[in-house]
């Protein structure tokens, strides 16, 4: 696993370089979000749930997704609250808006090839409503912009998601137990095969050092925040959460801490926030700082 954990900075180290000698440009990162999202992840959503074994246990993991995001949300912007709109709205979006698509699923997939896409992918539905839904609330509460919360736009958001779409199409069709023939398996394998190596450079292009010490005491404190209620609700799920599947405590205790999504970017540029620094050095620190975590907690659990 180490080795395997030494490709994949390898590879986010690739995509960095490559932007950073000009090889690739902004648009280019663009191409490789549209190629992660929309082909080679669903693929590995369909591989692995083809021929899944899944039951409505899983159900819990969405759930209780909802159920952190909504209250930390609401533990974090408390915290701020002596912070202006634009601060308690940036620090509110960025809580339990968690990176599963392009930062999770290629690391899972390593971790836990057989299991970790399916509890991960159930997680999934209760992080997207919480990313396209709850924050994109929170985002209009806050914003100067004035504008209403506009349920057209979550639907549409949900229903733009190829991963989620894909992933509520399999799951149905998994539990009507259709399953697609092999030829059919063997054509998505190939393009599942590229997700991680893409998702990883992507992840590189992404990357941005810049510091901007306006932000950075902001950025610090909110950091201490999204991993300590991380810790703390891990801890609260592996002790009392009445279940005997291991994997659905593993897979909780691992997504709290995962990065920020991407998508507080473009919210916070539709809401007219002036924290877009702060949202960047955020964003990048997460992504480092959770590949850490990751890296310790399947050296020492998994």
């Amino acid at each position: 696993m180490t080795q395997q954990f030494i490709i994949i900075i390898l590879l986010i180290a690739l995509g960095y370089t490559l932007k950073r000698i000009n090889y690739f440009k902004a648009n280019d990162i663009q191409v490789f979000s549209t190629l992660v999202l929309n082909v080679t992840l669903p693929s590995l959503v369909i591989v692995n749930l083809n021929g899944a074994s899944l039951d409505l246990s899983l159900s819990v993991l969405p759930i209780l997704m909802i159920l952190y995001g909504v209250i930390a949300k609401v533990i974090v912007i408390w915290f701020f609250l002596k912070y202006d709109n634009h601060i308690r709205g940036t620090v509110g979006m960025m809580t339990a808006s968690l990176n599963i698509g392009l930062f999770a699923y290629p690391l899972v997939e390593a971790i836990w090839p057989k299991t970790g896409m399916i509890y991960f992918g159930m997680a999934d539905i209760g992080g997207a409503v919480i990313m396209f839904g709850v924050t994109y609330f929170v985002g209009s509460y806050f914003s100067s912009a004035g504008d209403n919360f506009d349920f057209k736009y979550l639907g549409k958001n949900l229903l733009k998601s190829v991963p989620l779409m894909t992933y509520i199409i399999m799951f149905i069709l998994n539990m009507l137990n259709i399953h697609f023939p092999e030829p059919v398996i063997k054509f998505f394998s190939v393009l599942s095969g590229a997700n991680m190596p893409l998702s990883m450079i992507l992840l590189g292009l992404m990357l941005n050092f810049s510091i901007d010490k306006r932000f950075l005491p902001i950025a610090l404190k909110y950091l201490g925040l999204h991993y300590g209620l991380g810790v703390i609700a891990g801890l609260l799920v592996y002790f009392f959460l009445p279940v005997d599947n291991n994997m659905i405590k593993t897979t909780l205790q691992v997504a709290w801490l995962l990065p920020v999504g991407v998508a507080i970017i473009p919210y916070s540029i539709q809401f007219k926030y002036k924290t877009l620094p702060l949202v960047g050095m955020v964003s990048n620190l997460t992504i480092l700082i959770s590949i850490i975590i990751l890296y310790i907690y399947q050296a020492l659990f998994v």
